[in-house]
C-alpha cells in the first residue's frame, strides 16, 4: 500500500498520473480491471490524508457530470479552429485540413476520432516530454477555458496548455474538454469504486462536487438521502433496445397500446414557495422558462415531464 498523502501533496498530483490511468485503462480487456486501476489511482494519489481534493480528479473523469465548472463552446468543428489558431498554423496548411476535416479522409487513419487526429497534429509539434502539470493547474486552466468568451481567448488558453504538455496530455485533455473520454467502463462502476453510496447520492442531488466532499471516506457508509426540491434529480430513462424486435421481445407477448408521440424538451419542474427551478436531463437550470412558464404553476410541486408548445401559430405541436 501506497503512503498516505497529506493535502499539501494532494494538490501537488500530476496530470500525467491521471493519464497513465486513462491509457491503461483503454488496454484493459475487462471491466474489472479498469475498476482496479481507479481504485489504485484514487489510493495512490490520494490517500487517507488527501481525500478533500478528490473532486478535482473526479470531474476530469467525469466531466459531463461536473456543474461547478460552465460550459466550454468547444465542439469538435470550433475546438478544430481553436487548435489551429493556438498552434499558429495556417488554415489552409495540411494539418489545419486534418483537424478541420476530421470526420472525413482528412483525418487518414483516425477519421472520424477528433482526439486521434488532434493528437497525430500535436505530436509533430509537442513531442512526448510531459511539462509536469499537476491536477490543479489542468483545472485552473480548464476554468480560464470556460469563462473565455472569444475564440482567441480559448486559444490562447489552449496555447498555454500545448506548451506545457505532451502530446498524449494533450488528447486527454482534448477528450476531457469533449466530456468524451471512451474509456469503457460505466458511469456506474466509476462511482462504486469511489464509493458505494456515490450513485445514490448523485441520483438525488446530480452535484458531483457533493458526492465527493459527503463521501470522501470509502469505510463509512451513507445513509440514505431522499428527494430535496430545489436539488436537480436524476431522471429515469427508458431502456435502448437497438430495433423495434427487440423492444416487441421485452413485452412477452403482453397486448400493448401505442400512441402518437409528440417531442419536446425532458424538463423537471421543483416549486417550493416563490423558488421555481427547471432542470433539463442534464441538470442544467433554465431559468429562462420562468417567466413563462411560473404563472401557470400555483403548488408546491415537483414534476418530471416532458415540455413542448402547443398552439395555433404553429396549427398544433410547436417543438
Amino acid at each position: 500500500h501506497p503512503a498516505p498523502t497529506t493535502p499539501a501533496m494532494a494538490a501537488t498530483v500530476r496530470f500525467g498520473l491521471l493519464v497513465a490511468m486513462f491509457q491503461a485503462m483503454t488496454r484493459d480487456r475487462t471491466s474489472a480491471k479498469k475498476r482496479g486501476r481507479l481504485r489504485t489511482f484514487l489510493d495512490r494519489a490520494y490517500g487517507a490524508s488527501g481525500r478533500d481534493d478528490y473532486f478535482s480528479a473526479l470531474r476530469l473523469i467525469l466531466p459531463s457530470l461536473d456543474r461547478e465548472r460552465g460550459s466550454y463552446g468547444l465542439k469538435e468543428a470550433a475546438l478544430a479552429a481553436a487548435l489551429v489558431e493556438a498552434l499558429g498554423i495556417a488554415k489552409d496548411s495540411p494539418d489545419a485540413v486534418r483537424l478541420t476535416n476530421w470526420r472525413r479522409g482528412g483525418g487518414g487513419r483516425n477519421a472520424g476520432n477528433f482526439s486521434l487526429v488532434a493528437a497525430e497534429v500535436l505530436q509533430r509539434r509537442q513531442g512526448m516530454t510531459s511539462g509536469g502539470l499537476t491536477i490543479k493547474e489542468v483545472n485552473d486552466a480548464l476554468d480560464r477555458l470556460s469563462a473565455s468568451d472569444t475564440r482567441s481567448e480559448k486559444a490562447s488558453v489552449l496555447s498555454s496548455l500545448i506548451k506545457k504538455t505532451n502530446a498524449l496530455e494533450m488528447k486527454w485533455l482534448l477528450m476531457i474538454i469533449i466530456k468524451d473520454l471512451k474509456l469503457g467502463i460505466s458511469e456506474k462502476s466509476i462511482f462504486h469504486e469511489f464509493h458505494p453510496d456515490a450513485e445514490d447520492l448523485f441520483n438525488v442531488t446530480c452535484d458531483l462536487k457533493r458526492v465527493c466532499e459527503k463521501l470522501n471516506d470509502r469505510s463509512q457508509r451513507h445513509k440514505r438521502q431522499d428527494i430535496e426540491v430545489g436539488k436537480a434529480v436524476r431522471p429515469q430513462l427508458a431502456m435502448r433496445v437497438g430495433n423495434a424486435s427487440s423492444a416487441w421481445k421485452k413485452l412477452h407477448g403482453k397486448p400493448v397500446v401505442a400512441e402518437c408521440k409528440f417531442d419536446g424538451d425532458r424538463i423537471q419542474i421543483h416549486k417550493n414557495g416563490e423558488e421555481i427551478h427547471f432542470f433539463s436531463r442534464t441538470f442544467l437550470d433554465h431559468s429562462e422558462y420562468t417567466s413563462g412558464m411560473s404563472k401557470f404553476i400555483k403548488e408546491n410541486i415537483l414534476v418530471d415531464r416532458v415540455y413542448f408548445g402547443w398552439g395555433d401559430a404553429c396549427l398544433g405541436h410547436c417543438a
